[in-house]
């Protein structure tokens, strides 16, 4: 399971494993091979830092007071910026909180080939994920706690620069909530 991405990035850090009230939530909710992959791995660090995987139940809050969640997507993933990664019942999105969008970056409900072929793939991670500010941001702040994200301050939203020298290390839930406050929920 998951060959791929484990072989481009070995290294995760399990953080807490899911108790049997958390899979049988998530059960039928979520496709079997993300609760699978919560089994063998938990919820962690992984993509050495970029991606966290997440317990829906400590996410889904800030997530729906964030964004207009007519079709109950489920949080399972946020990145290193804030993005979350949903389950939109037969897709992935990409909500970037950092500028008000969103994206639908895989379709279908095969999570073996996102975490292989997609999250493996550097023009997959450039073009969907925009990560090219991360490794300079990891150099120049440091390594995030599992409840941080890199945040632009002044937000984008309010006319800050989208540069490594405008990120702080801020709570992920904190500035996501911070963004909905200022921004409005992302529709």
């Amino acid at each position: 399971m998951f060959d791929a991405f484990f072989e481009k990035y070995p290294e995760y850090v399990t953080i807490q494993l899911p108790t049997e009230d958390v899979l049988n939530s998530f059960k039928g909710k979520l496709p079997a091979q993300l609760t699978d992959f919560w089994k063998a791995y938990g919820f962690g660090i992984f993509m050495k830092g970029y991606l966290k995987v997440v317990d829906p139940s400590e996410y889904q809050q800030a997530f729906d007071e964030a964004y207009d969640n007519k079709n109950s997507e489920i949080v399972f993933g946020v990145t290193a910026f804030g993005d979350f990664l949903t389950w939109t019942g037969d897709a992935i999105r990409a909500v970037y909180f950092k500028n008000g969008g969103d994206s639908i970056i895989e379709s279908g409900d095969d999570l073996e080939w996102f975490f292989d072929m997609d999250l493996a793939d550097e023009g997959f991670l450039r073009d969907n994920l925009d990560d090219r500010n991360y490794l300079p941001a990891k150099e120049m702040l440091g390594e995030l706690e599992f409840d941080e994200c890199y945040g632009f301050v002044p937000l984008i939203g309010l006319g800050g620069a989208g540069k490594v020298d405008h990120l702080e290390r801020v709570k992920i839930k904190e500035h996501i909530s911070i963004i909905a406050q200022t921004m409005g929920k992302i529709k």
